[in-house]
């Protein structure tokens, strides 16, 4: 099964309006999972890093300053024009910025791969998935650490939130969210004060539970660590925790 037209990610994420619905993100909540990511990795025994499905650089930046050398790979032109932007104005130009497919490898060998914030699951074919699975577990290096950060599906559904609404810089934004053929959907409308012209964007996420993403890493020679509910590393509970973080290596027996 192929979406029609253009993948919403192409899209949505290219845009200003993206940055604008999400400004309000929260750096502390990233300098926690990167405090996380530290301790379980430091940079002294994991020097060389890949941010996969970086984005604007939020998690990029933090831990260039904690000592990694970070490359990082997204597909959105306007997410790395933003990051580089941001790297060159905290004195950070040494991190890699390249536009790449997350289902294709880079020709280079990384001792710490992560995948943060839901960057993950927008693909309809499970062959899709396998190859983003194949490309970490290439570019790893032999014992290598594989990190995902991802929503977890029961919380999902226990806590959405179908319909919200607000103002932002002029205009009208209304979002709605529903759940169908297990992916969380987000539909988000804005609309100019005064216009009648609206421009809509999509979110689609899949919903995938534990049990999924042990049988997927396994299958690809990543073997789990362990894994956590929360940024602060607390224990995975399926009804209790709003997140899903897999701890992996690759090669573990």
């Amino acid at each position: 099964m192929k979406e029609a037209g253009i993948p919403w990610y192409e899209e949505w994420f290219d845009t200003k309006l993206y940055e604008k619905l999400y400004a309000g993100r929260d750096l502390r909540e990233a300098q926690q999972l990167v405090d996380l990511i530290v301790e379980k990795a430091p940079a002294e025994g994991y020097p060389s890093l890949l941010d996969l499905g970086c984005g604007r650089g939020r998690h990029s930046l933090i831990l260039a300053k904690r000592g990694y050398n970070v490359t990082g790979v997204d597909l959105s032109a306007r997410a790395l024009e933003v990051a580089r932007e941001q790297a060159v104005a905290q004195g950070l130009e040494h991190i890699r910025f390249l536009r790449q497919d997350m289902r294709e490898p880079l020709d280079h060998t990384f001792d710490l791969i992560l995948n943060l914030f839901t960057s993950f699951g927008y693909f309809l074919e499970e062959r899709e998935n396998d190859k983003v699975f194949a490309a970490v577990r290439s570019m790893l290096r032999d014992n290598g650490l594989f990190f995902i950060d991802y929503l977890n599906e029961t919380w999902v559904r226990n806590t959405l939130v179908p319909e919200e609404e607000g103002q932002l810089d002029g205009l009208e934004y209304a979002v709605k969210r529903f759940i169908e053929d297990d992916r969380v959907h987000k539909e988000i409308h804005f609309q100019e004060h005064g216009s009648s012209k609206r421009r809509v964007y999509f979110e689609r996420v899949n919903l995938y539970p534990l049990e999924w993403f042990v049988r997927k890493l396994e299958a690809h020679d990543l073997g789990l660590l362990d894994v956590w509910g929360d940024y602060d590393g607390s224990e995975f509970s399926p009804d209790q925790s709003p997140r899903l973080i897999l701890f992996c290596r690759k090669g573990l027996d």
